[in-house]
């Protein structure tokens, strides 16, 4: 199947649209807040796009003292040919209540689609 059929089924599938990737960083500072001295991390909707929502599990790996990789649990970028392969998989953990994956961005020939099963 061509990657142009392979969208279109996909519109059967999901809900789907294009994806706001924003200015994506793969690590990120945190911050000092001003008045508590608390590390913050800065989340603007212009930097992280559709990446990254409002109630997201998010896991945080440190790489150094202040900076941290951020990986989102509740959101999967992935390419054609990885969704592809792991097809069966995704739809398991988009489907479990218990799986925190809500949607997946696809990435294909420098597109990006945001997926979600439909409510």
């Amino acid at each position: 199947m061509k990657s142009a059929e392979f969208l279109d089924n996909l519109n059967s599938q999901f809900s789907v649209c294009d994806a706001n990737m924003g200015k994506l960083p793969h690590r990120t500072r945190l911050e000092a807040d001003v008045e508590t001295g608390e590390s913050i991390l800065l989340m603007p909707k212009d930097v992280y796009g559709d990446y990254a929502e409002i109630g997201d599990v998010i896991l945080f790996k440190k790489a150094s003292k202040c900076r941290i990789k951020l990986i989102n649990m509740s959101c999967k970028v992935v390419s054609l040919t990885r969704f592809a392969r792991e097809y069966n998989s995704i739809i398991r953990q988009l489907s479990s209540a218990q799986h925190p994956l809500n949607r997946v961005i696809l990435s294909c020939h420098r597109q990006h689609y945001l997926l979600k099963l439909p409510a």
